[in-house]
């Protein structure tokens, strides 16, 4: 099991633990968005009264101007009772969750404009939104979650985590409503109360469960709200990583398209394009299992925050008032209004750059497929190993995120000759994603394990040097040639492991 680092983390559990039992508890705000502009400054009848009290003319005049005043102010009154009834309406779609008045919604998002609003988690140094996909009215199963990704956000150190949660984990429903695969939660709380935020909170129990970690925000957007919202914000520059062609892409009639090809590179994609790329799960060149579907899906979300902070989405009422539109129908979240404008001002201020990419896939040696009598075909805790090891994984997500960032290539070896200390070793290193390759060494008995670096990959020496207790050196240990080429850090274990 790899050990707990990531010190953001108030999750402390037991080698024990047994999944709880889920219970519904609706969180949440349903908040309405209202701006309306400064209308101008009007000149008072004081500014046209002439010197000496003036003349009938003059009070004609005042009169005149009194009655275009207010004409004026009517009509501002008017269209802004229409701007704000709309949005009032867009929101009551939008935002899920607990009901307030029209002003206290309006108040909580002027709160949060001004940064006097604080998200759940951010005095504890994390916050946790899940992030749903489905696909939405019109598309076969429309309220599966195709895509379940768990975002966790360090403010104080700019970083996000993104864990891309398999379609086949085993999930328990509320109310002893039974096991499912974790994909069909969402759609099962849609099904039996026709509630986006109790269908959201069932998906986010649900998850809370398999990773240990508290969540109180969802936010869940359709494939046609996706590909809408993309196009209004002038479309996403992504680089693909690989070329690959998918031959098996659904389209709408329950068929499949001409092969969706990708060339490697930086690509400008409108919503549709993004959608095939962050949808395709057939493609070839390695790029047609969960892990590299999951890294795809999180590379699309980054590109859409880039562009939101590029437009300064916040100054462009017109564009606010267009993306309400569309996500009237197609996004639903129990974020407040205030909340939204806290993660977005969090994202623009700290400059938010880091985001680290993980998939709880079969790769990682955690989970293992079976068959379930009701559900098929699904995922659980391999032979071995217990939910407390995938708890573990997302707990230090920030840690092995950097390490799949660094791509560290190991050279280990053993001073003191002893096959199971070795090979206890090796599967530590290897349950962190890190590339192992063992050596043979026998010049020295070390008393400690030591480390030398032939490339810089500092998150990886620290994690050896935690979990390893190892002491770093600045040359390499004797009779081995730490080719740069080949290895990025040389372990060879002592005594104390």
């Amino acid at each position: 099991m790899v050990k707990n680092l990531d010190s953001a983390s108030s999750n402390n559990k037991n080698s024990d633990f047994q999944p709880p039992k889920i219970q519904n508890a609706p969180h949440g705000s349903d908040t309405k968005v209202s701006i309306l502009k400064n209308p101008g400054r009007l000149l008072s009848a004081q500014q046209f009264t002439e010197p000496g009290g003036g003349s009938a003319k003059s009070k004609k005049n005042k009169s005149i101007l009194k009655w275009i005043f207010f004409i004026l102010l009517a009509a501002i009154l008017f269209l802004g009772a229409l701007a704000i009834n709309r949005t009032a309406i867009l929101s009551e779609k939008i935002f899920a969750g607990k009901k307030t008045t029209f002003f206290g919604k309006v108040w909580e998002t002027l709160r949060g404009a001004t940064g006097k609003v604080t998200l759940l988690g951010e005095n504890q140094g994390k916050i946790n939104i899940l992030l749903l996909g489905i696909g939405g009215p019109g598309h076969e199963g429309p309220y599966l979650t195709d895509t379940i990704i768990l975002a966790q956000i360090l403010p104080k150190t700019s970083e996000v985590s993104f864990v891309s949660i398999p379609r086949d984990m085993l999930a328990e429903l509320p109310n002893n409503l039974g096991e499912r695969k974790i994909n069909t939660v969402f759609a099962e709380g849609i099904a039996r109360t026709k509630d986006f935020n109790t269908a959201g909170r069932w998906a986010a129990m649900a998850t809370e469960r398999l990773s240990g970690q508290t969540i109180p925000y969802f936010a869940v957007i359709d494939f046609a709200g996706f590909k809408m919202a993309v196009d209004e914000i002038g479309g996403l520059d992504i680089t693909v990583e690989n070329s690959f062609a998918d031959a098996q892409f659904p389209n709408e009639k329950l068929g499949y398209l001409p092969p969706v090809v990708f060339e490697k590179g930086k690509e400008h994609m409108d919503g549709t394009r993004a959608l095939q790329f962050a949808r395709s799960r057939h493609g070839n060149n390695n790029e047609g299992s969960d892990f590299t579907r999951g890294l795809r899906q999180q590379k699309v979300i980054k590109a859409f925050k880039d562009k939101l902070l590029e437009i300064n989405l916040l100054t462009n009422l017109g564009r606010i008032n267009t993306l309400l539109g569309i996500f009237a129908n197609n996004f639903h979240t129990n974020l407040s209004p205030g909340e939204i404008f806290r993660l977005y001002n969090l994202a623009k201020e700290q400059n938010i750059q880091t985001f680290l990419s993980l998939n709880l896939g079969l790769e990682t040696g955690l989970v293992c497929p079976t068959t379930h009598e009701t559900a098929g075909y699904i995922l659980i805790p391999c032979a071995g190993k217990t939910y407390n090891d995938i708890q573990s994984f997302f707990k230090n997500s920030f840690v092995l995120g950097k390490l799949s960032q660094e791509k560290a290539t190991i050279w280990l070896g053993d001073s003191t000759q002893n096959p199971s200390r070795l090979k206890q070793a090796e599967s530590l290193l290897k349950e962190a994603g890190l590339t192992v390759w063992r050596l043979d060494y026998s010049k020295d008995d070390f008393p400690q394990t030591i480390a030398f670096q032939a490339n810089p990959k500092p998150a990886t020496l620290e994690f050896i040097k935690n979990i390893l207790n190892a002491k770093v050196l600045t040359l390499p240990p004797p009779g081995v040639n730490a080719d740069p080429s080949k290895v990025d850090i040389v372990v060879i274990l002592g005594k104390n492991n």
